[in-house]
């Protein structure tokens, strides 16, 4: 086999793997942003549940003290 094929056989090889990995790039970015936006979720959700704890030490809280003055 000549040099001139040989070295034409490695490029076409490069080619594919440089497409290979321009897709397997793309691919990642899809996969990061998939899980940026669960984490967002994730976050709200928490916030959330947060808030709902709060909200329910307040309201017993408020009970006891209303009951102790009332008593």
């Amino acid at each position: 086999m000549a040099l001139e094929q040989r070295v034409s056989k490695l490029e076409g090889a490069y080619e594919q793997v440089d497409g290979r990995l321009s897709d397997l790039s793309s691919a990642v970015g899809g996969v990061r942003s998939e899980i940026n936006g669960l984490r967002s979720d994730m976050n709200r959700g928490f916030n959330n549940l947060y808030l709902l704890m709060v909200g329910g030490w307040v309201t017993v809280m408020a009970t006891l003290v209303a009951s102790f003055l009332a008593g």
